[in-house]
């Protein structure tokens, strides 16, 4: 019989094809919440190890991968009460800019900590971010940016949200190498992420 430390290994590891074929047979005898609980725990593992730079960008994408694999057995199980679902996050990077590992990382933290994230991928236009929150009834919106050039598309994000009437609907948290508090300030973004790890913490104290 497989073991839920198994699951948790394989997804650490990045063994997504084992991952997969441990999941289907534990979903049958184990609820579903109890191996969720421990695939956060997991993450939250490798998350650390990252912080201490223990292990890098490569190992962290391949267990996300996995973890996607595992959770799309695991959560039909799960019948969710209306109180329990799930907050989704609406992510990517600005028109104009194609750099997308700090929002990759971003993107695993949360999914382990159990949020459903929307990647929209990179260069993406202002109104995309704010359809699609809109199409998902998204909780947050995070705009991320690598250069100095694209960030006013951060701040473009927020100035249509605002002539829509729609700014105080979503929390707005942004990040990226040439952003700061002051421009978080600037713009009225309702958190500056100086990284992945700072931004999950925000999103989970909401």
């Amino acid at each position: 019989m497989k073991t839920l430390d198994e699951l948790v290994n394989y997804v650490k590891e990045g063994e997504e094809e084992k991952a997969v074929e441990c999941a289907e047979k534990i979903i049958e005898v184990i609820e579903p919440k109890l191996i969720i609980k421990a695939l956060t725990k997991g993450m939250r593992e490798m998350g650390a190890k990252f912080e201490r730079k223990e292990i890098f960008i490569p190992s962290l994408l391949i267990s996300s991968d996995a973890l996607s694999s595992v959770m799309d057995i695991v959560e039909p199980r799960l019948g969710l009460t209306e109180d329990e679902k799930k907050k989704v996050i609406v992510i990517g990077t600005v028109e104009g800019d194609i750099h997308e590992i700090g929002k990759n990382i971003l993107g695993i933290v949360l999914k382990a900590e159990g949020f459903e994230v929307i990647d929209l991928g990179t260069d993406v236009p202002p109104a995309k971010f704010i359809s699609k929150a809109e199409e998902v009834n998204a909780d947050v919106i995070g705009v991320s940016t690598l250069m100095t050039t694209t960030k006013e598309g951060q701040r473009e994000v927020i100035k249509q949200l605002k002539a829509a009437d729609k700014r105080d609907k979503y929390k707005v948290i942004i990040g990226g190498a040439p952003i700061s508090q002051d421009w978080a300030d600037e713009i009225e973004a309702d958190a500056y992420c100086k990284d992945a790890f700072a931004g999950a913490r925000y999103i989970k104290s909401l």
